[in-house]
């Protein structure tokens, strides 16, 4: 818990002369509402002398975080302990069943919640969707639905031989056509001799001792044109008969039989080595039933289909197959791809849901796509671009079936991947995975693949100081330049000396002595002048201290006489406006050297506008009579001038908080954060320090210093004797000076009033088996909203996720963004990111237009 020293005042427990100084502490704790929101309780540890024993905290008020307002007194009557639970979205999935006439149904089933430390439910069956139309209807699947027959996914022929003639030998054979289905059962279909659509009774099945007989069929022409020969062998006998093309028609010669004539022949028929007829597997009616297809190819390759043969009855039909006929092991002709969103994309919107409608030949081909608006059952127009719908979609989530697991390596280090997990359409059973890289690369595990090992949570202490952000621009560096000094030396006796800068910039500036007074006067005085300005801090008090300093030297040729020199600082013309002075000693022998410092100080607006200037004047000749007989001949050396100046900053420091948070095994700091007094924000501008205290003064010091840190820490008692901890509360522990720490007193979660523990245990004994799982938990919750029924989160102040899907109409949801529409089909959710997040916060109104809206949702169970 944050901890913030204030310094103490008159009431505070130090008012007396010579009582020892302290610091109180504040401290801020937070509390859930009924009504969802959070407050922020603030505890105040008083001042007390330095023998006295420090007084449990105080309640002194609450904050509202949202608007930093101030409330003092006792925290709301409905502010109570933040609950957290675990975070779970229902999920939304559908199995295809097949009806009586053939149709196709989606079966719609929800997944939902269950609490942390209890297996999930089982799923419910909400609905059933046509996908031809759209429509949606509540309740258990139609009676007469069920798993769809997959049909043959392969068919087997046989060849077998018959006794037709009693003798115990085979004289005839025959075919059977079984049937593979995907459950490994195989059936009859179809038993014929030569012709499929002939069906064929065995009279006597017997074993092929000889051999089966040998048949082959091809194509002749005779004066009425081409026809189908088929010839048949058995124990060296060869017979024959002549079908039509159609292959059942029987066919009477008429003329010369004969090769059929080629390219060169007659113009339509067929070339010499024309392909007999071939027929397609693999095909199904809408019901189920197996068929194939006949098609034969010509001399140029030209497929042509004659017809189609029911594998069941036997049956040869011309022409194309039914309509609704599709591979075996589809049941249906239209196929419906999951749930992809119509994405717009610059922004990453999505516009709507979208199913993908597949439209399939006879043959099993595709034959037309389609964009089907999930509600609606119409053709959709595309607005954005079809993709897979972003993470957080509700339907997304349904549709994916990934889990993040770890490649665990000999050396104990884990590399997490993602597994994609790929399901049985019919059955939902897992048949396979394909592993990836967190980047979405292929990714193949070396190691021991296994679920994640959480980390450990580290151990962090924090602790909180009151610092002071001084500033630092209060000393600049002073500029000079020069300036005639007569203003500030105003008399006759004065004389410019040239060349002074150099003395200003840190050089040497010479004094010559003078050959003789000034005219009209005794005496000849050698003067300097420089303006002196300074750049203004940010902040000041209004002064600055200025000091100058200049080494001097006497070089004669006479001793000096009275006063001989000095050093000076103006704001203004004249002796009036002298605010410092340094004068050489007088009387100053040939050859004496010593330094001269001015300091004084001014107007800190004068020294920045470059009101304040700095002066030099030296004896160069002296002649005063019997007091100073001539001759009196001076020069001087100048030397090492410098000026300093620092503005008065004070009241400039700013206040601020750090909070260091520290290893608690290591000592090592993790992470220094600085804020403002309330809580935002802050960059040290200036240079970090302790505060100065105002008044200052000495204190006691063999006494030892009060409490600058308070610490919180999370206790544990065992209030049923049973070993284990059940109940959690706070003691708050004061470290001093000397690093000794003191127990302020024990308190409840949340610090809402004291606690007497019972008999405190452990807190790490909750990762016991015995103690297994943290006692919270997620209760799953669902509404159905009609006419102008509401739904808010306001009313939830432990809300964890949201999920709304429109159906038969819409809806409407109003968030800290205002309101928009909840489409019919439409689904959307949100949860809380991590399970350390205390709850999912509003404001999140749900209200429904038209049709029904249902309202999905979990919140923060304590079990």
């Amino acid at each position: 818990m944050p901890v913030t020293p204030i310094p103490c005042g008159p009431d505070g427990g130090t008012g007396t002369p010579g009582a020892c100084s302290c610091s109180p502490s504040i401290a801020s704790a937070p509390l859930c509402r009924a009504n969802g929101s959070t407050v922020l309780l603030v505890l105040r540890s008083g001042c007390v002398d330095c023998s006295a024993t420090p007084t449990d905290p105080a309640v002194i008020g609450w904050v509202d975080p949202l608007t930093g307002a101030f409330t003092p007194g006792a925290a709301p009557p409905d502010a109570g302990p933040c609950s957290m639970g675990c975070s779970c979205s229902p999920s939304i999935a559908t199995t295809p069943l097949c009806r009586a006439d053939g149709s196709t149904v989606l079966l719609v089933v929800r997944n939902d919640c269950a609490d942390c430390d209890t297996p999930a439910p089982d799923p419910v069956v909400v609905g059933w969707l046509d996908p031809l139309t759209g429509v949606f209807t509540p309740g258990a699947a139609p009676p007469d639905a069920g798993l769809c027959d997959p049909g043959c996914v392969d068919t087997v022929c046989r060849q077998l031989c018959d006794d037709t003639d009693g003798d115990g030998q085979p004289d005839a054979t025959y075919s059977e056509l079984w049937c593979i289905k995907a459950d490994g059962s195989a059936s009859l279909v179809l038993t014929y001799q030569d012709d499929p659509s002939q069906p064929y009774t065995p009279v006597t099945p017997v074993d092929c001792t000889y051999g089966c007989p040998e048949t082959e069929t091809v194509t002749l022409c005779d004066a009425s044109g081409p026809f189908l020969r088929r010839f048949t062998w058995l124990a060296g006998v060869g017979t024959y008969e002549d079908v039509a093309l159609d292959g059942q028609t029987p066919h009477v010669v008429n003329g010369t039989v004969g090769v059929c004539a080629g390219d060169g022949g007659t113009p339509g028929t067929p070339c010499a080595e024309q392909t007999t007829p071939a027929a397609t597997l693999g095909l199904c009616l809408a019901d189920g039933t197996p068929i194939a297809v006949i098609l034969t190819r010509d001399c140029d390759g030209t497929v042509t289909q004659d017809g189609w043969l029911n594998l069941t009855t036997g049956t040869y039909s011309a022409g194309a197959p039914p309509a609704g006929a599709a591979a075996c092991g589809d049941s249906r002709a239209f196929e419906l791809a999951g749930l992809l969103c119509d994405v717009d994309p610059a922004t990453g919107d999505v516009h709507a849901l979208v199913l993908v409608e597949y439209e399939y030949n006879p043959d099993g081909s595709l034959a037309h796509v389609r964009l089907v608006d999930p509600g609606t059952g119409t053709t959709y127009t595309l607005q954005g671009e079809l993709r897979y719908c972003p993470a957080g979609t509700a339907e997304a989530a349904a549709d994916l079936d990934l889990t993040v697991l770890c490649d665990v390596q000999a050396d104990g280090t884990a590399v997490p991947f993602v597994r994609d997990y790929r399901r049985d359409a019919v059955t939902g059973q897992i048949n396979g995975h394909t592993d990836y890289g967190l980047d979405g690369t292929p990714y193949t595990p070396t190691g021991t693949a296994g679920v994640c090992s959480p980390e450990a949570e580290p151990c962090r202490a924090t602790s909180t100081l009151l610092l002071c952000d001084l500033p630092t621009d209060g000393s600049p560096t002073a500029t000079l330049t020069d300036t005639p000094g007569a203003p500030y030396y105003p008399y006759t006796t004065g004389v410019a000396t040239p060349g002074a800068q150099t003395l200003w910039d840190g050089g040497t500036l010479t004094l010559p002595a003078a050959a003789g007074p000034q005219p009209g006067t005794r005496g000849t005085v050698s003067t300097a002048a420089a303006i002196l300005q300074a750049p203004r801090p940010v902040c000041d008090a209004g002064t600055a201290h200025v000091t100058v300093q200049v080494d001097v030297t006497q070089l004669g040729p006479d001793n000096g006489c009275r006063s001989t020199g000095f050093l000076g600082l103006y704001k203004g013309p004249g002796d009036a406006n002298r605010v410092a002075l340094a004068l050489a000693p007088p009387d100053t022998p040939a050859g004496w050297a010593g330094t001269l410092t001015a300091e004084a100080d001014v107007p800190a607006a004068d020294l920045a506008a470059g009101n304040i200037a700095v002066l030099v004047a030296f004896d160069a000749y002296d002649d005063s009579g019997a007091i100073c007989p001539p001759p009196r001949h001076t020069g001087w050396q100048l030397s090492q001038f410098d000026a300093t100046v620092t503005y008065d900053q004070t009241g400039c420091a700013t206040q601020f908080l750090r909070n260091i948070t520290t290893d608690c095994e290591t000592g090592a700091v993790t992470a220094v954060t600085d804020t403002t007094l309330d809580g935002q924000p802050y960059t040290v501008t200036g240079q970090a320090a302790q505060c100065t205290a105002a008044g200052g003064g000495a204190c006691c010091p063999e006494q030892p210093c009060p409490a600058q840190t308070v610490i919180e820490a999370c206790r544990c008692d065992d209030t049923d004797a049973d070993g284990l901890p059940d109940v959690g509360y706070v003691e708050l522990l004061a470290v001093d000076c000397a690093g000794t720490v003191t127990s302020l007193g024990t308190y409840t979660d949340g610090l809402t009033g004291p606690y007497a523990p019972v008999s405190p245990v452990d807190c790490n004994t909750l990762g016991d088996e015995e103690g297994a799982e943290p006692t919270f938990g997620a209760q799953a919750h669902r509404v159905e909203l009609t006419g102008a029924a509401t739904w808010s989160a306001a009313a939830w102040p432990t809300l964890q996720s949201v999920t709304a899907v429109a159906f038969g109409g819409s809806g409407t949801i109003t968030t800290a963004d205002g309101s928009s529409t909840l489409h019919q089909g439409e689904a959307a959710t949100w949860s809380i990111a991590r399970d350390e997040d205390a709850r999912l916060t509003g404001p999140l109104v749900i209200a429904a237009s038209t049709g029904t809206v249902t309202v999905t949702f979990t919140t923060g169970e304590q079990l």
